[in-house]
C-alpha cells in the first residue's frame, strides 16, 4: 500500500542516511588498521541495526492501526515483529534479516559500546546488501 507520510515520526530518508553511514563505515574499515577497523565496523553495525529497526517501525506506523507507542520504543527487531503480528500487520523483511534479527538487534548497543564485539566485514557487507535492497523494495511499494 502506498504511503506518503508516517505522521512525521520516521522517514525512509532517515533509513537511507543510516545505510549510507554503514556503507561508508564498511569502506573505511577495509582501509583502516585492525584496531581502528574494529571500532569502525561497530559503528557500521549500529547504523545497519538502526536502518532495519526503522524499516520495521515505518511499516507498523504506516499500517493505519492504533499504535501503542510504548511498544514501539524498543530496539529489538524481534519484539517489533511480535508487536506487528499482534496487530495483524505483515512486515516486508528479507529472510536474511529475519533469520539474523537477534544478532542485528544486539548491534544497537554492542556495536557502539562492547569492546569485545568483533563484527566480521563479510557479515556487515551481506547485511548491508540485504538492508539496502529492502530499502529499495519499500520505496517501490510507496514508503517515504
Amino acid at each position: 500500500m502506498p504511503v506518503t507520510n508516517v505522521n512525521d515520526i520516521l522517514s525512509m530518508t532517515q533509513v537511507k542516511a543510516d545505510l549510507l553511514l554503514s556503507k561508508y563505515s564498511i569502506e573505511q574499515a577495509e582501509k583502516a588498521s585492525a584496531r581502528m577497523s574494529k571500532s569502525i565496523k561497530g559503528q557500521g553495525a549500529y547504523h545497519l541495526q538502526q536502518a532495519c529497526e526503522k524499516m520495521v517501525k515505518i511499516q507498523i506506523y504506516a499500517s493505519g492501526k492504533k499504535i501503542d507507542n510504548a511498544r514501539m520504543y524498543k530496539h529489538s527487531i524481534k519484539d517489533l515483529l511480535v508487536y506487528a503480528n499482534s496487530l495483524g500487520i505483515a512486515i516486508n523483511m528479507p529472510s536474511y534479516i529475519d533469520k539474523n534479527k537477534d544478532i542485528i538487534t544486539r548491534w544497537e548497543a554492542t556495536g557502539r559500546y562492547d569492546l569485545h564485539l568483533v563484527v566480521r566485514i563479510d557479515t556487515l557487507k551481506r547485511c548491508y546488501e540485504e538492508a539496502d535492497q529492502w530499502y529499495a523494495d519499500l520505496v517501490k511499494e510507496g514508503y517515504r
